[in-house]
């Protein structure tokens, strides 16, 4: 799915393709309780320009990505690989 608006990623989704092009885009995850244990997710900035613009990657409530409750791609194409733990954390890998 390609994003170039905050957007709240799907249960469903596994690859988001980010256009960065038009401004910084911000992308909440779903809660960890929803997916499955190990549930896969990446995150990628295809507009090449997360230098200028951007993307914030958000964990749901007090959810946290490695410890964090956010991560920011700032690289032009960038990316993100998660998964998750299915009940309160993402993690990086």
């Amino acid at each position: 799915m390609q994003v170039s608006t905050t957007h709240t990623a799907s249960t469903t989704d596994y690859y988001l393709g980010i256009n960065s092009n038009n401004g910084a885009v911000a992308i909440r995850l779903p809660g960890a309780e929803n997916l499955a244990d190990g549930q896969a997710l990446v995150i990628k900035d295809e507009g090449g320009v997360a230098h200028t613009n951007n993307i914030t990657i958000l964990a749901s409530g007090s959810q946290t990505i490695d410890g964090q409750n956010s991560v920011v791609l700032e690289s032009p194409f960038a990316s993100l690989q998660l998964y998750c733990n299915g009940i309160n954390k993402y993690f990086i890998y």
